[in-house]
């Protein structure tokens, strides 16, 4: 009995005499460390898969004036898919120049990240990752990027959409002076079932 009266005392002494470091203080923030998607490094990851490949790859030019499609080479992919690897993608400048807000639609069950400009020379508009969460694994369903600048005498107004697994898609709606806007699309397809 008076060995558990001696080890209860000693618990109950060690415990109440030492740190409490789990609960913070109430005027400490805790800072949660950033979690933006990397857009760049996941879209050179799909570019490694197409290069692995071995199927056609379809390019579509869409103008006012008829519509075109041809298959192109390795090279040509790599040059126009760039538009989705620049630097301005990377995670580390995305951190720095976009607020990030997600949400859940309950409809569709997909998660939608957002991403803002919170500084003026930021290249794009607004940036939209749509992920289906997964038991195992989320898997990226799109990459919407939105940017509109000054060329010359031309505004241009760009979205740039890449599919997972599928295509991609550069939309420039031209627009000079008071002429009316003149819209070109590109469409690359590498996934045969949406060669049509």
């Amino acid at each position: 009995m008076k060995i558990l009266f001696a080890c209860t005392a000693l618990w109950l002494i060690t415990s109440s005499c030492g740190n409490n470091d789990s609960e913070a203080e109430p005027d400490e923030k805790a800072v949660e460390p950033k979690s933006f998607f990397p857009i760049a490094e996941y879209v050179k990851g799909e570019i490694k898969i197409v290069d692995s490949l071995p199927v056609g790859i379809m390019k579509k030019n869409i103008k006012a004036t008829g519509r075109d499609s041809a298959f192109i080479e390795l090279p040509e992919f790599h040059a126009l898919a760039t538009e989705f690897t620049r630097s301005a993608l990377d995670k580390s400048n995305l951190e720095s120049k976009y607020t990030e807000h997600s949400f859940l639609d309950e409809t569709t069950g997909y998660y939608t990240f957002t991403y803002e400009p919170n500084v003026a020379d930021a290249p794009y508009e607004r940036i939209d990752v749509l992920v289906k969460p997964g038991p195992a694994t989320d898997k990226v369903s799109s990459i919407d990027l939105q940017s509109s600048y000054i060329q010359n005498d031309t505004s241009i107004n760009e979205r740039l959409y890449w599919k997972a697994n599928t295509s991609f898609t550069i939309t420039k709606e031209k627009k000079y002076k008071d002429q009316n806007p003149v819209v070109e699309q590109i469409m690359v397809i590498w996934d045969p079932s949406a060669y049509k």
